[in-house]
């Protein structure tokens, strides 16, 4: 039985399709769902494209931290509200920060989570093809199942 999920979002197309999954799963199962955006810290002006295109779209130009945690808030609260009009009532929002794939696997260990989403970017840059993306990495280290979104 899956009673919590874990859906990990940056801000691109795939991560938000990954929330309608999980708040999909969520329904079905009755299950909470934790959204999660992980700020990259000691990259914060190189943080995700998606990341940035959000925060310019809402007039945000500054790269401190403080700031990001801002946009990475306001992320999470679209997230959270995507996932209420899919029916999900048990919601919970975090913004952390770390690298990414390692930050995703505590916070799913920190909550004992049944189920981690992820949205997947496909084919990705050489960079990540040659190391693995942040999904495969997920994958990778998670110690319950991923599911990952096209």
């Amino acid at each position: 039985m899956i009673n919590k999920l874990l859906v990990a979002i940056d801000g691109s197309s795939h991560s938000m399709k990954a929330v309608d999954y999980a708040s999909a799963i969520a329904v079905g199962c009755k299950a909470r769902v934790i959204i999660l955006n992980v700020i990259k810290v000691h990259t914060i002006p190189k943080v995700s494209v998606e990341l940035r295109k959000y925060a310019e779209l809402e007039n945000v130009s500054a790269v401190d931290l403080n700031t990001w945690k801002m946009v990475s808030s306001d992320l999470v609260a679209h997230a959270e509200t995507r996932s209420r009009e899919k029916g999900v009532d048990d919601i919970v929002t975090k913004v952390q920060e770390g690298p990414v794939a390692r930050t995703i696997i505590a916070c799913a260990q920190q909550h004992d989570v049944d189920m981690i989403v992820v949205g997947s970017r496909g084919f990705g840059s050489i960079e990540a093809t040659l190391r693995g993306g942040v999904s495969h990495r997920v994958e990778l280290l998670a110690k319950c199942p991923v599911l990952s979104v096209k």
